[in-house]
């Protein structure tokens, strides 16, 4: 659950708050870029005036097709996710269903996380 801060009688909710100026600069650049591409297509005007009343969920899906480029792009890498060891004293068998244990287990939700992670990295700021 997100924190809830309370300022007088009004409870905030500490995530939008602390999270608000990024939004804001976010969706301000993504806006400029997109009317930066697309400025000389004259069939884009009516969707300009469009951008100046969106509602709050086209703009987060805005948000999404933008790109920092204030930020490395040097941050990808690649990762593995070792192996379960073999056992001998086990069959084969035993060992392959251990594998497919494992991997249900361990190495997909690893993975899945890995990927979400990698996915918003475009997102990700290291403030000095």
């Amino acid at each position: 659950m997100h924190e809830l801060i309370e300022t007088g009688k009004v409870k905030e909710n500490l995530a939008d708050t602390e999270t608000k100026k990024i939004r804001e600069y976010m969706l301000k650049e993504a806006e400029l870029q997109y009317r930066d591409y697309y400025e000389t297509d004259k069939e884009e005007g009516e969707f300009f005036e469009y951008m100046d009343n969106m509602t709050y969920r086209d703009k987060l899906r805005l948000i999404e097709i933008f790109e920092d480029f204030t930020i490395t792009n040097s941050q990808k890498k690649m990762a593995s996710i070792p192996k379960r060891e073999n056992n001998p004293e086990l069959s084969v068998f035993s060992n392959l269903a251990l594998d497919l244990i494992d991997f249900r287990d361990r190495v997909k939700p690893m993975a899945d996380d890995m990927a979400m992670l990698d996915k918003s990295l475009k997102f990700q700021r290291d403030d000095p």
